[in-house]
């Protein structure tokens, strides 16, 4: 489960900062999201993740699940009906952001109840 727990990240953190790069380069970015925040909540969510040996499980167990009710509003309710679609790049751009966070709500509901 680790290996998709990384991987989550990795795709999170890479679609914000290919998002930031092509607002550098284009004007504007790959979805209506302000990609430098969402890059330091997830690094931030990150190392919440990986202080589980640190954390009594219960506060762990319990920032898990906050983050993960978070990424379902935020990261895919809000990209499948919270913005107007003219925001995004492509549709492939749109459908990504939200594939990629429900496949974190996906990750995170597994690690929480294995």
């Amino acid at each position: 489960m680790e290996a998709f727990v990384h991987a989550y990240f990795a795709l999170a953190i890479g679609y914000n900062l290919a998002s930031l790069v092509r607002a550098d380069w284009r004007g504007k970015g790959l979805a209506p999201t302000d990609p430098v925040p969402a890059i330091t909540l997830m690094v931030a969510f990150y190392l919440s993740y990986a202080a589980r040996p640190l954390l009594d499980p219960i506060a762990w167990h319990t920032l898990i699940l906050i983050f993960t009710a978070l990424i379902a509003r935020f990261g895919v309710v809000t990209h499948l009906v919270g913005y107007d679609r003219q925001g995004y790049a492509s549709t492939l751009a749109r459908m990504a952001a939200a594939a990629i966070n429900a496949f974190g709500v996906l990750v995170f509901l597994a690690v929480l109840w294995p």
